[in-house]
């Protein structure tokens, strides 16, 4: 077997365990290799299986926060847990998330100030 048929054997894998063919970090925005990213779960898998893609420095961050609560329903009510923990760890994602759009949209206006106008600009 050749390198180039490992190499793109990884990659399937890669894609397949991020669930995407476009892996890009919700949180800085890294993408320069997949075998460095990580599909993180909003919520511990025992409360949701959704989730995106994080850096494994970014992920890292976020699991550590996690480990301070318990990866399995404590109330008497694990329905209304599961949705609580859930909708809590979305809103952790979207600041997240938040914070990058901010920091992307300030570097393209800056970028803009530097950019000659395109010609569907230009002819508007």
């Amino acid at each position: 077997m050749t390198s180039s048929t490992n190499i793109n054997k990884r990659r399937e894998a890669d894609y397949k365990r991020l669930r995407t063919r476009n892996p890009i970090c919700l949180s800085c925005g890294y993408s320069d290799h997949p075998a460095a990213m990580e599909f993180a779960h909003i919520a511990p898998r025992r409360f949701h299986d959704d989730g995106g893609v994080l850096c494994a420095n970014c992920h890292r961050e976020e699991s550590d926060k996690e480990k301070d609560y318990s990866y399995a329903p404590i109330t008497n009510n694990p329905t209304m847990e599961t949705i609580g923990r859930y909708l809590l760890a979305v809103a952790e994602w979207f600041k997240r998330i938040a914070e990058t759009f901010t920091i992307f949209g300030e570097w393209l206006l800056e970028q803009a100030e530097h950019v000659l106008p395109s010609e569907l600009e230009v002819g508007q």
